[in-house]
């Protein structure tokens, strides 16, 4: 499998070009590779570690040289002379745990945007598989109703039936061509979407596997203990509780900075020819200003960080509980024999078809045979999709690996 992913990458139009379906594990890999949202979970870290460098990093000193008594008979007086900024609060201190709070929540944003590429990519590849074999149905379907009505034309030119039945038969036939041509559009506009998340141009695109049959659902674990997973490895949780993290360490930092920095001063002064030191302290007074506004802005931010998590903390609850529920109802479903409807129905369609032939049956018992051998091909098709979805979002609920095995 490593093999194909590597060929896969490295010459796609020569192992697509030999009829190759591509898998959907490979088209995971694919996204992961050579995907334009990639990017983006790169950026995203490269964005908190820049502010985590900018906000820690320990202010520059600043150096003076002054020369005073210019074009004055006085001998001239020079400085030269050092400022260092001292934080006597360690405000800088909490500035940088608010830094490495923003570096664990910046990984954690990149997590997630790779997770949501990774699940739009499956939910694209079978939409894209959906909309194949949903385009083949209808194929096959318009095959069937031309047949027919070619049938009655034989049958009209013997003077076996009337021109009406095959006129009908016709239209039938028509209807079945715009339904097809229906489903083109929607399988065309499929692999497009797919196309643009594996990073390539449409028509480089090679088919696709079959659907796979769903033949069982995974177990379900106790609610509560999902809850306590999903609590435990949901990196979107994991975010928000780095960023309620990074906020407190704000609001600390602000705290502190009622008092500013200081200034040593340190330094050479030359008077008079007369070579002295200098030393001194810059102490700003809050007389006018407190830092108040970023006191109270910071102080928001942590009541709104917090607030978020609790937020999404219930919300997670809610969906590991909504995924279960999905799970069961599709697992009661699949044991009640639901995924056998297309063979029953195609079954119907054909002793209808053989019934026609002999005048056994009317054209419109026909037509109902074989819209219901469609609309069941199409059902069970789609019901194969809800069953990868429902398990999709069971493991997106718990923070389980997507492509998990059942």
């Amino acid at each position: 499998m490593k093999f194909v992913h590597l060929a896969l990458l490295a010459c796609p139009m020569v192992v697509w070009g030999q009829d190759r379906a591509l898998t959907i594990e490979q088209a995971v890999s694919v996204a992961r590779a050579r995907g334009p949202l990639v990017a983006t979970a790169q950026a995203r870290r490269m964005m908190a570690q820049g502010r985590a460098r900018t906000d820690g990093a320990f202010p520059n000193p600043t150096a003076e040289w002054r020369r005073e008594n210019l074009q004055s008979t006085l001998q001239p007086d020079i400085f030269a002379t050092v400022q260092l900024p001292v934080d006597l609060t360690g405000r800088r201190l909490a500035l940088r745990s608010a830094g490495t709070a923003l570096l664990a929540r910046g990984r954690a944003d990149s997590s997630i945007v790779a997770r949501q590429l990774e699940a739009d990519v499956m939910r694209a590849f079978w939409r894209a598989a959906l909309g194949a074999e949903l385009l083949a149905v209808a194929t096959e379907e318009r095959q069937a109703r031309e047949n027919v009505a070619e049938f009655d034309a034989r049958r009209f030119r013997e003077g076996a039936v009337a021109e009406v039945a095959v006129i009908r038969t016709r239209l039938e036939s028509d209807r079945a061509r715009i339904t097809e041509a229906a489903a083109h559009v929607e399988a065309a506009r499929a692999r497009g979407d797919l196309a643009r998340l594996l990073g390539m141009p449409v028509d480089s695109l090679p088919p696709l596997t079959e659907l796979e049959t769903v033949a069982s659902l995974p177990e379900l674990p106790d609610e509560s203990a999902a809850v306590t997973r999903a609590l435990a490895q949901r990196v979107d949780l994991e975010a928000l509780r780095y960023a309620a993290s990074e906020a407190g360490h704000r609001a600390t930092a602000e705290r502190r900075g009622v008092i500013p920095d200081l200034q040593l001063i340190s330094g050479y002064k030359q008077t008079s020819g007369v070579n002295t030191g200098v030393l001194g302290v810059l102490v700003p007074l809050p007389l006018f200003s407190r830092n108040e506004g970023p006191r109270e802005r910071m102080q928001g931010e942590s009541v709104v960080a917090r607030a978020e998590l609790r937020d999404a903390e219930l919300r997670v609850h809610g969906e590991v509980v909504a995924a279960m529920e999905g799970v069961a109802a599709m697992r009661a479903a699949l044991a009640a024999g639901t995924a056998g409807i297309d063979g029953r129905a195609a079954e119907v369609a054909q002793i209808a078809e053989g019934a026609y032939r002999e005048g056994a049956i009317s054209l419109m018992e026909l037509v109902e045979a074989q819209r219901a051998r469609a609309e069941s091909r199409a059902a069970a098709l789609r019901w194969t999709v809800d069953l990868h979805l429902v398990t999709l979002e069971l493991n997106r609920a718990l923070g389980a690996p997507l492509l998990e095995t059942r």
